[in-house]
């Protein structure tokens, strides 16, 4: 009965723990190169202040839910939502800048706030991120702690966990030769949050119209 080539077990382990440290090394190169390429791609959206979209959103608290068009014009530091039957509440406004948000229904009410996210609870009555989401509909974190973030190769965020929500990018659209999200859903426990875009601008001056 022969018996086992024991000296040629310590070269085999050798060998396996040289491919295994390579992969290794590929998987850490494959993360540093998503990266690189997700910060080229955020420097590039940092230098476009005027922006806009039209789609729909879909509004969920667990109980009741709903869906409307969504139009989202951003100019420098100010921001102007509006909104068309969303969660079956008719039309109206939001506005932010500065100096706080203004809600403005269709029939002429008006409400205001210094956090845009207090203003929308008090709309809605739950919690919809709308600063954040000003972030995340660009593919981006918004600032602050991220929890967890998994980006592709082509630098384009997959997953995103951030103040508690867990957002995912379900496809994206080049526009002006930047990748930008076609379909996003944020989730908090029973909160959803959909978003399907129609169409970008990512110009200086003009604004989207319905």
């Amino acid at each position: 009965m022969k018996r086992p080539a024991s000296g040629k077990l310590p070269w085999l382990i050798l060998v396996l723990l040289f491919f295994n440290a390579c992969t290794g090394v590929t998987v850490k190169e494959d993360v540093v190169g998503n990266q690189a390429a997700h910060q080229k791609r955020a420097e590039m959206l940092g230098l476009i202040s005027d922006w806009g979209l039209v789609g729909k959103i879909s509004l969920d608290d667990g109980d009741r839910g709903g869906s409307g068009k969504l139009r989202w014009n951003v100019k420098s530091q100010h921001s102007t939502l509006d909104f068309h039957g969303a969660m079956g509440r008719g039309a109206w406004q939001l506005q932010t800048g500065p100096g706080g948000a203004v809600l403005k229904e269709a029939n002429g009410a008006q409400q205001t706030a210094v956090s845009v996210d207090d203003l929308v609870q008090q709309r809605m009555g739950w919690p919809v991120p709308v600063e954040a989401l000003q972030w995340w509909v660009r593919g981006l974190a918004a600032p602050g702690v991220v929890e967890n973030e998994e980006i592709d190769a082509e630098g384009r965020l997959q997953d995103l966990q951030q103040f508690g929500w867990r957002v995912e990018f379900s496809r994206y659209q080049t526009v002006e030769g930047i990748p930008l999200p076609k379909r996003l859903n944020a989730g908090r426990g029973d909160y959803r949050v959909k978003l399907a875009i129609g169409r970008w601008r990512l110009d200086l001056d003009k604004t989207l119209e319905n």
